[in-house]
């Protein structure tokens, strides 16, 4: 299990441990499971998509949104690709040339909320994604914007290396999908 760590610490991010599971199941295929444990009356949630009304949306992280982010490496000025889920089941990916640069929709990508379990002491997501340029890919950083119930919101990643939250720092891409 991969433990996220919130980039600032409060009150309510006292209240909740937020882990992460990276499932590699083919080539063209990576399932990430998030997990979210602590009172989830805390947590603010969108409502949910029912049957197939998720759909591709920008935007996705001003609210709870679990994200991932691919690389070919840890050079800033080489391609990654971003992916967005809303625990609501809108997706977004995006490919980027280099460290913010370049910001395109992935057009290759699809992403879905396969599985979803709210209870009052955790929350769970599994998050599939597909695209053919996974098989290149060598490294992932895992990332989650938790919004709360008073409207503040924490940046959960494997780490923050830079003086500010930054999911696109390639030095918090530290889960190698190398085996």
């Amino acid at each position: 299990m991969l433990e996220l760590k919130p980039y600032t610490e409060t009150d309510f991010t006292k209240l909740f441990k937020v882990e992460s599971e990276v499932y590699i199941t083919s080539d063209d295929e990576v399932i990430l499971e998030y997990f979210l444990l602590g009172p989830t009356r805390h947590l603010s949630f969108p409502p949910l998509n029912e049957g197939d009304d998720a759909v591709r949306r920008d935007e996705l992280w001003k609210t709870t949104c679990l994200e991932a982010f691919f690389s070919f490496d840890l050079a800033p000025d080489s391609p990654y690709l971003e992916v967005n889920c809303s625990p609501n089941g809108d997706w977004n990916a995006y490919a980027f040339t280099g460290y913010r640069q370049g910001m395109r929709a992935d057009g290759t990508a699809s992403i879905s909320l396969s599985h979803r379990t709210l209870e009052s002491d955790h929350a769970i997501f599994r998050v599939k994604i597909q695209s053919p340029a996974l098989k290149h890919f060598k490294q992932l950083g895992i990332t989650a914007v938790v919004e709360f119930s008073d409207g503040s919101k924490a940046y959960y990643a494997l780490t923050h290396p830079g003086p500010q939250a930054d999911f696109h720092n390639k030095s918090a891409f530290t889960h190698s999908l190398v085996s």
